[in-house]
């Protein structure tokens, strides 16, 4: 019974926007993690070389049912400061959630992310719900409605990602159990988690 996420950024050229900055000139610099699903010491990050990908590797994101309250519901933060050239703004348009999951009858199980810019208002979020019975490999994509874009004068800000997992019990007397294992979290510039790009 487990379930990846994988959460990543990819530059991307949107209809009616202006071009995306030249290949390989956007990097991550620097990374950060917290939250109860990654306590300090409980996950592992690498940038690959090129600056392009950023992989974290968790060993504590876990929910589950029966259990405590706390039990069923972890989150992980990511901050994430990107190079990128001057004359471009950006922002997120989609998510790409994948994994497996098993819930016994009656367990309801939600996958969440949100993104923000550090000193900048505003919080953007999207979830999937994974209603009873859920066994096997799941991916499926969510575009974000709402957008906010880095301001133009503000580089370099830190990107904020935040995700979640969460696991719901039936109603007693019922002990329907239910798990999910976040594993790991790869932010890419190829991939998942799309930039929205627009000059300034």
């Amino acid at each position: 019974m487990v379930v990846l996420l994988l959460l990543g950024l990819l530059q991307l050229a949107v209809p009616g926007l202006a071009q995306s900055p030249p290949s390989g000139t956007v990097k991550i610099t620097k990374f950060t993690y917290s939250g109860s699903g990654c306590p300090r010491g409980s996950a592992e990050g690498v940038v690959s070389s090129d600056g392009q990908t950023l992989t974290l590797i968790f060993s504590k994101y876990t929910v589950s049912t029966p259990g405590s309250t706390s039990n069923r519901r972890k989150n992980c933060q990511v901050g994430v400061t990107l190079m990128y050239p001057t004359g471009f703004t950006f922002t997120l348009g989609t998510v790409t959630f994948r994994g497996y999951a098993q819930f016994e009858q009656g367990v309801k199980g939600t996958l969440a992310a949100a993104y923000y810019f550090s000193g900048i208002q505003g919080t953007v979020r999207v979830s999937r719900n994974l209603p009873p019975p859920v066994e096997g490999n799941f991916e499926f994509t969510d575009q974000f409605v709402t957008f906010v874009y880095q301001p133009c004068d503000r580089q370099p800000l830190m990107l904020n990602l935040n995700s979640e997992a969460r696991v719901m019990p039936p109603p007693a007397p019922s002990k329907s159990a239910g798990l999910i294992t976040v594993d790991s979290q790869d932010l890419s510039l190829r991939q998942l988690f799309r930039l929205r790009w627009k000059k300034c």
